[in-house]
């Protein structure tokens, strides 16, 4: 209950602890963004085709904007920080604008006492901030804002909360060099105080982590040297705030990181075994049930799509529980009508997409954003899993019981009304697995897309954390058929990065 306590247990104790922590930290499903479920994100495409400008209003990330879970905006300000563009050379002078976001809500009147504190809540690769992410949002409502009341309220202490908008991202995105109008800039030189032999990139040419941390440092110092910083994050925000403290600890007095991978990995399989884990916990609502549907409805498709043009019997039982290796009792054609794909089986004749379609999932199983209030009919893992073993359970309009294909297909469409209910963006619509669609979207710079493309050029660039899904794994998806070469080749077509690079 005491408040210099808990600031004391969480500076002397948790940088320690997130530091032992890390390699156990990286074998969970850690909130890195959501997996990309393509034909989610392709749905996007049209709504808005043109350049990224100043006028089309705020960048955002494939999984939207959390604007209207703001109820309370009046006592945040937004404002720009002249920001240092290159933290390793600063000869040039050259600074960009970064957005932040500041609230005296949690201070007295009169300014701020001995008990005074600042809370930084770090940006990153999540929807662009917004006022909403003093009052009510997913970057650090659940610790940082409640916490601030609560030693407010209850301690008397003063707390000024702030957001800084991570560089590249949002608002604050730099503005390349004159005459770098390309993806790559022939200039030798990477980030960092001894620079690097690989070739720097136009467009994120400042895009790192140990930029990002400065840029922390930078707008702490000069914005209030004198009180205490505490940092707060999740996800790879929580990394920037750990790191921000472990590094400067003169600087960032304490660190809150939640759900942070710490220990940076290429292959991030893991992740997909945790989601397999989810489906079968039933403190969530799944079972051991509901993933032997799953896992065995990808395999069926997964066995379809094996058998396809190998003069299999297209008239075959569609029931078969267990299609095995040699399936074929689903023909392509009926596959691809029941899952609505764009294009047809011609489409899943391509490899590249049918290993989208396949290996990244048939559905969206909201494994990471596992919300027990939300409104959908199939929203969170208990509900999901809910309609799963229900349609398992039940016949289907033929009289039949259902396939696990066959579930998963209708499942699927359930996905598409919960989004046609709430006015969303993929409801209604063919389900685009197009592998070059996919690489198109990343390839040019639109509001829809301008915050993927920089976390993509960061996991090519830093850190990796494809979300794969082997044969020798427990994903619950097509096993083999997400490998870390289709992660490999995004970096190569986009970025002009080498797969040994990325290694």
């Amino acid at each position: 209950q005491n408040p210099e306590l808990s600031f004391t247990m969480v500076k002397t104790v948790l940088p320690p602890r997130l530091l032992a922590a890390a390699p156990l930290l990286a074998g969970l499903a850690s909130a890195l963004p959501p997996p990309v479920h393509v034909p989610d994100l392709l749905a996007r495409r049209g709504e808005d085709d043109g350049l990224l400008s100043t006028s089309a209003g705020p960048p955002q990330g494939w999984w939207g904007n959390d604007q209207d879970r703001s109820p309370e905006l009046d006592d945040v300000t937004s404002s720009t920080f002249e920001q240092v563009l290159d933290h390793f050379s600063k000869e040039d002078g050259v600074t960009f604008g970064q957005r932040y976001f500041t609230s005296d809500r949690y201070v007295s009147e009169g300014g701020t006492g001995e008990d005074a504190v600042n809370f930084l809540c770090v940006g990153g690769e999540g929807p662009s901030l917004d006022a909403s992410v003093l009052v009510n949002s997913v970057h650090c409502t659940g610790d940082m804002v409640e916490l601030a009341k609560l030693l407010h309220e209850e301690h008397g202490w003063d707390v000024r909360m702030y957001a800084l908008e991570h560089r590249y991202y949002g608002e604050s995105i730099p503005s390349p060099k004159k005459g770098e109008g390309g993806l790559r800039s022939p200039k030798e030189g990477g980030d960092g105080p001894d620079g690097g032999d690989k070739k720097g990139d136009a467009d994120f040419a400042h895009l790192s982590s140990r930029q990002a941390v400065l840029d922390i440092v930078n707008f702490v110092t000069s914005t209030d040297p004198h009180n205490r910083w505490v940092a707060f994050g999740g996800s790879y925000p929580g990394m920037l705030s750990a790191w921000s403290h472990l590094l400067h600890p003169s600087k960032i007095y304490a660190a809150v990181s939640s759900s942070s991978p710490l220990q940076v990995t290429l292959d991030f399989g893991r992740y997909n075994d945790r989601v397999a884990s989810d489906l079968a916990d039933e403190d969530v609502g799944g079972s051991g049930e509901c993933l032997a549907v799953v896992q065995g409805g990808h395999a069926q498709v997964a066995a379809a799509l094996e058998a396809d043009g190998k003069k299999s019997d297209p008239g075959s039982d569609p029931k078969s529980k267990s299609p095995g290796k040699k399936g074929g009792e689903v023909g392509l054609d009926k596959v691809a009508e029941m899952f609505d794909v764009c294009g047809g089986a011609d489409t899943l004749r391509v490899e590249r997409n049918r290993q989208i379609f396949a290996g990244w999932g048939l559905l969206r199983i909201p494994a990471q954003g596992n919300d027990p209030s939300c409104d959908g009919k199939v929203c969170n893992i208990e509900k999901l899993c809910g309609e799963i073993i229900h349609l398992k359970k039940t016949n289907g309009k033929d009289g039949k019981e259902r396939s696990d294909m066959e579930v998963l297909s209708e499942v699927r469409r359930m996905q598409s009304d919960d989004e046609g209910t709430s006015g969303g963006w993929m409801a209604r619509q063919c389900q685009n697995v197009g592998w070059d669609d996919f690489v198109s979207y990343y390839s040019t710079p639109t509001r829809w897309n301008a915050n993927d493309r920089s976390w993509q050029y960061q996991t090519c660039n830093e850190f990796g954390f494809y979300q794969t899904c082997e044969v020798d794994s427990s994903c619950p998806y097509a096993k083999g058929y997400h490998g870390i070469d289709m992660d490999l080749e995004l970096c190569q077509r986009l970025f002009g990065i080498d797969p040994d690079e990325v290694r």
